[in-house]
């Protein structure tokens, strides 16, 4: 008697199970009984036969989306449910590369999850920063829109995807980047810097690609992502300037690197961010640790040609305090070094004389880039702290230079502007 009873049930089980007809599954998508017809349709292709029917696959992509919608379900859930749609929607094409089904619907089911995946989820997890999940909706978004562009669908009001989501991308990219993937950010920045795209929003593949490459010590790809960035964004010249500074010099010990900015500045002559960063390098070599009991004479001679280079190219504030300080700075260099000559042979006498007259030429060679500082400062919209502390720096200086040139009037002048500073 148990076995006729577990024949029973088992007969029953199967019943339900090879029950289910694609004109049944049609009923509950009609009336959007969407919880039974999931039931449905997985029962139906639980069976081997109905595996090669191709409606079968159409129907449970579309009732596997819309189940996805359920405002009850967590991220994941919907995730999970966009994907096994997705993985239905291509078995559909597979088994009938017509697709009529999809093709009379607009290929509805196939763009909703091109949105789905992108705009509701993707961008719902970067949002709560969870950027690994994030990423992962955007890498399917990319494939939804791969595939659809790859059979040529076309959708509502004749919509059609170009070849490149450059979009869709770049948020790809960025938030593979914002999940510590780097090596994946820069295959999608790469996507959109072979692709040329030149919108202005685009300019971090760019960046991004040229730091990858000069990190990774890649000449021959640097010069070329730099060539394109210097092409498109020409307005963003001076961060192209610095990243082949960056490149050109990293690594190279001093005072060998000054040898890599006379070949740029060679190359780039009317450079300005390229002398000035020249003249910040050899100032700050010429007071360093290092050279304090060397020989700085041949740098001391080159450093005002380099920073009045840059000046002539563009007057700034930073150059000309860097200019006038460093005047000021030798000139009281060369003063101590004269009291220190203290023999009384006439060579002696000459070289005190000689650096005596060196410092009072170099105080005096100071004063007009000390005024362009004092000048220029008003001009600044929005002033740095280090601008208004370079700026009280040379006022300061002024006054100690015409204090030592006996100029009490001049001495009185920048005494009241020092005063004016709050």
């Amino acid at each position: 008697m148990r076995k006729l009873y577990l024949f029973i049930a088992i007969m029953l089980v199967a019943n339900i199970a090879f029950g289910q007809t694609l004109d049944d599954i049609q009923k509950y998508v009609m009336l959007r009984q969407f919880k039974p017809g999931k039931e449905a349709i997985d029962k139906f292709l639980a069976v081997e036969k109905n595996t090669k029917n191709p409606p079968a696959w159409y129907y449970k992509g579309y009732i596997y989306d819309l189940t996805s919608k359920d405002s009850g379900l967590s991220v994941s859930e919907i995730g999970a449910l966009k994907n096994t749609s997705f993985d239905a929607m291509k078995k559909y094409f597979e088994l009938d590369p017509k697709a009529p089904l999809s093709i009379e619907e607009k290929n509805s089911i196939l763009f909703d999850l091109y949105v789905g995946f992108s705009t509701e989820l993707g961008v719902k997890e970067y949002t709560a920063k969870n950027y690994d999940a994030a990423y992962g909706y955007f890498q399917k978004a990319l494939e939804v829109h791969d595939f659809i562009y790859s059979k040529n669908l076309i959708g509502e009001n004749n919509y059609k995807f170009t070849a490149l989501d450059t979009t869709l991308t770049i948020y790809t990219a960025i938030t593979a980047n914002d999940a510590k993937k780097k090596d994946e950010a820069m295959m999608y920045y790469k996507k959109l810097t072979d692709a040329n795209v030149t919108d202005p929003q685009y300019i971090d593949a760019y960046q991004y690609m040229g730091e990858y490459y000069k990190t990774k010590k890649d000449a021959a790809n640097f010069a070329a992502v730099l060539e394109k960035g210097k092409k498109y964004y020409p307005k963003n010249s001076d961060y192209w300037t610095l990243l082949e500074i960056e490149e050109a010099t990293d690594g190279v010990a001093k005072p060998q690197v000054f040898d890599k900015y006379d070949m740029l500045l060679a190359k780039y002559p009317d450079n300005y961010v390229l002398a000035y960063n020249y003249g910040v390098e050899l100032y700050r070599y010429i007071y360093s640790d290092e050279m304090k009991t060397a020989n700085t004479s041949a740098y001391k001679t080159k450093l005002p040609v380099i920073l009045k280079k840059a000046i002539a190219i563009k007057s700034t504030s930073e150059a000309n305090f860097l200019l006038a300080n460093f005047l000021y700075n030798n000139s009281i260099d060369l003063s101590e070094e004269a009291r220190k000559t203290m023999g009384t042979k006439p060579a002696d006498t000459k070289a005190k004389k000689d650096l005596t007259a060196a410092s009072t030429a170099s105080m005096s060679d100071a004063i007009p880039y000390a005024e362009a500082v004092v000048s220029l400062y008003p001009t600044i919209e929005k002033p740095k702290g280090s601008d208004k502390v370079n700026y009280r720096q040379t006022l300061q200086m002024l006054k100690d230079i015409y204090d030592l040139k006996k100029d009490p009037a001049k001495v009185a002048a920048y005494d009241a502007k020092l005063k004016e500073i709050k």
